[in-house]
C-alpha cells in the first residue's frame, strides 16, 4: 500500500471521499442505501434541482478511496456561475454537457471552494469553452497551486499507478488493505476506485492548472437581479483556503470539503482541527435549510453539521489534553478516545470503518497534536 501521504490525501487527488448515494435530499446519515457505480466515471452523477435556477451535480461514486467533487450550477437572468469544477476535463465535459441541456447562457464565474484537485482540475474546460471567464478562489489558492500543489500533483502522478495495482492485487486476492477477506461492499468499492483512478491518470499529466483571477480572503458578494451570491471564508476547517457559497434567499449553503459526507476529510497539515468546529458553527449560523457538500448526498437540516463540529471539538479537547499531560503522539492516538463517533459515522460498514480510521483518526489526532504543541 502506498505510503506517501500525498497520495492518500486528497490535497493533489481525488483520494478517498466520502460514500455517495442515490437519495436527493436527506437529512441523516442513517437514511442512505448504495446505488451501484456506471461503468462511465466520468457521467456517474445526478442534477437535482434545489431552487428555482439553482442545481446539485451529486456524484453517485461508491464507497470507496477514489470520488469525486460535487458541482453547483447558478442560473442566472443572463449567465451561470458555476460552484467547483473536477478532477479530471473528462469529468467536467459531462457536467457542462449537463448545464446545456437546462441553459445556453454562458458561464461567466467559475467558484473554486478550495485548491484539491477534485475541484480545481476541470476549470480549463470551463475557459476553453467560455471567453472572458472569471475563476474565484481564496487568495491564498492562487498562492498554493503552483508551489506546494503541483508538488503533491507530481507525487499523486508518480504514486497513484502503485496505488491502483495495490487495488487490483486486492481484488485478485480477495482481501482488503488490512489482509482480510474482501466483503461485497469492499469488493464493489474498490473496482469503483480502479475506473475513476484511471480516468484521472490519463488525463493527470495533460490536464491544466487554472489559478484563481478574483481572489477573496473574507467575503465577496455578487449580484445577479434580485439573486445574492454571498462568497464567505468563515474560517480554516479542511484547508486555510475554504469558500462557502451562501444564497441567502434560497437558503442554500455550497460548503465544498468543509462538509464531506459521511466521513469527514482531514489532511496534516493542511487541516485546522482547532478552527473547525467553530467555522462550522459560522455555517450553521447562516441557519441554510439546503446544504450541498463537497461530497454526499445533498443534506435538508443541520444536524451532520452539528455532529462534525462536535467531533473536531472533541477532538481539540482531548489532544491538548494529551499534550499537557505530555504524552507523545503515539501516546495520544491511544488515550484520544473517538469510540463513539466512529460508531455514528461509520457504523458496521468495513469501508466506512476504514476511511475513519484513514482520515481522522491517523491525520485529524497528528494535526490536532501539532497545533496543541505550537500553543502549550
Amino acid at each position: 500500500m502506498p505510503s506517501k501521504q500525498a497520495i492518500w490525501f486528497g490535497c493533489a487527488t481525488m483520494l478517498f471521499s466520502a460514500l455517495l448515494f442515490r437519495q436527493p435530499a436527506v437529512s441523516s446519515a442513517q437514511d442512505q442505501t448504495p446505488r451501484a457505480a456506471t461503468s462511465n466515471p466520468a457521467r456517474n452523477f445526478d442534477v437535482q434541482k434545489l431552487a428555482e435556477g439553482v442545481y446539485a451535480v451529486v456524484r453517485q461514486d461508491l464507497p470507496g478511496l477514489m470520488v469525486d467533487a460535487n458541482n453547483v450550477f447558478i442560473i442566472n437572468d443572463e449567465d451561470v456561475i458555476v460552484v467547483d469544477a473536477n478532477g479530471a476535463p473528462a469529468i467536467t465535459k459531462e457536467v457542462l454537457a449537463a448545464l446545456r441541456k437546462l441553459t445556453s447562457k454562458p458561464v461567466k464565474y467559475v467558484i473554486n471552494t478550495h485548491y484539491h484537485d477534485d475541484h480545481i482540475r476541470g476549470n480549463q474546460v470551463y475557459r476553453d469553452a467560455f471567453p472572458g471567464v472569471e475563476f474565484i478562489g481564496h487568495a491564498f489558492a492562487r498562492e498554493y497551486l503552483p508551489n506546494q500543489g503541483a508538488a503533491n500533483r507530481k507525487d499523486f502522478l508518480e504514486g497513484a499507478p502503485d496505488f491502483r495495482d495495490t487495488i487490483k492485487d486486492s481484488l485478485a486476492k480477495n482481501k482488503n488493505l488490512r489482509g482480510t477477506d474482501l466483503t461485497a461492499e469492499e469488493r464493489a468499492s474498490y473496482e469503483s476506485d480502479i475506473r475513476l483512478v484511471d480516468l484521472v491518470l490519463r488525463e493527470g499529466a495533460q490536464a491544466q492548472t487554472v489559478l484563481p483571477t478574483i481572489t477573496v480572503t473574507d467575503r465577496l458578494t455578487l449580484y445577479r437581479g434580485k439573486r445574492v451570491i454571498d462568497i464567505r471564508h468563515l474560517g480554516h476547517g479542511h484547508t486555510a483556503a475554504d469558500l462557502v457559497v451562501h444564497l441567502p434567499e434560497e437558503k442554500i449553503a455550497i460548503t465544498g470539503d468543509l462538509v464531506v459526507w459521511p466521513v469527514p476529510l482531514v489532511g496534516n497539515p493542511q487541516s485546522k482541527i482547532g478552527a473547525w468546529a467553530a467555522t462550522l458553527e459560522k455555517l450553521r449560523g447562516l441557519q441554510p435549510s439546503v446544504i450541498v457538500p463537497g461530497h454526499g448526498p445533498v443534506l435538508r437540516d443541520d444536524s451532520y453539521l452539528k455532529l462534525l463540529a462536535d467531533l473536531f471539538g472533541s477532538l481539540q479537547r482531548q489532544t491538548a489534553a494529551a499534550v499537557t499531560r505530555g504524552e507523545t503522539l503515539e501516546q495520544a492516538r491511544k488515550s484520544v478516545n473517538l469510540d463513539e463517533f466512529r460508531r455514528q459515522f461509520a457504523g458496521d460498514s468495513p469501508v466506512r470503518r476504514f476511511s475513519f480510521g484513514m482520515y481522522v483518526v491517523g491525520p485529524a489526532v497528528a494535526a490536532a497534536y501539532r497545533e496543541a504543541k505550537e500553543t502549550h
